[in-house]
């Protein structure tokens, strides 16, 4: 199972409080092929008027604030049916979604400044990602996949994601999870990680408290992912509040 992760940063527009969100998009690896060949078709007939043929896919640049108006206004726009499209296709294949909203100050860098303690909001994601493979793929490994996020922060958090795979009770317990994460570029055509670009903004703009993602978070929603764990009902996306 490939599991291509990225993040946001944005500020919850009622409160003024930042916030960040980890977010990912599972994709079973014997299907990767054909979702390439998927994802590139669908942004294709969209060459020349959203974005160029050898431009990537951004959530941040198809769901702008202007963007946003134009949808609201009844009008049509490329760019957010590029991102709707997108969200239908991920939805009908029965992707899944798995994430982490963070407003607490001191955990939603997504940076792990201790190599020897990985911080709460992977651990949290880590979980969410090993109860689905032991419900739905009991026979696959789950690789991690981040986007490039420098060469520094990529070292920080590897240690940290590895050492906690390694040498915690907690983290050897997920054995559905590969020890090392990997990483990628999405500018390099990654198909994986642009989609999780687009649904990582799509969560943003909804715990901004933008009412104008509305019909596409309905969509999107659909891929979360729930179960009962400890007698609780879990979803796969975990919201952190400030204390």
């Amino acid at each position: 199972m490939l599991i291509f992760l990225d993040e946001s940063f944005r500020t919850h527009r009622p409160s003024g409080n930042s916030f960040g969100v980890l977010s990912d998009i599972a994709i079973p690896e014997d299907v990767y092929a054909r979702f390439t060949r998927d994802f590139y078709s669908i942004v294709k007939p969209y060459h020349g008027t959203v974005l160029r043929e050898d431009a990537d896919v951004h959530g941040s640049d198809l769901l702008t604030n202007t963007t946003l108006r134009i949808k609201a206004e009844g009008r049509h726009s490329g760019h957010w049916s590029l991102a709707e499209d997108l969200i239908n296709y991920s939805t009908q294949q029965e992707l899944r979604i798995f994430g982490v909203v963070c407003f607490r100050s001191d955990f939603q860098s997504f940076r792990c400044a201790n190599e020897r303690k990985l911080d709460m909001t992977f651990q949290y994601l880590f979980e969410r990602v090993d109860v689905y493979m032991r419900d739905r793929f009991p026979r696959r490994l789950a690789k991690l996949i981040f986007d490039d996020r420098g060469r520094s922060t990529n070292e920080q958090n590897a240690r940290a994601i590895t050492g906690f795979f390694l040498r915690s009770n907690l983290g050897s317990s997920y054995d559905t999870i590969i020890k090392s994460p990997f990483y990628g570029l999405a500018k390099t055509h990654c198909y994986g990680l642009q989609l999780a670009d687009v649904v990582t903004t799509v969560i943003g703009l909804k715990f901004q408290g933008d009412r104008r993602i509305a019909p596409l978070w309905r969509t999107a929603r659909k891929m979360l992912y729930a179960t009962s764990v400890g007698g609780r009902r879990q979803s796969s996306l975990k919201v952190m509040r400030t204390r």
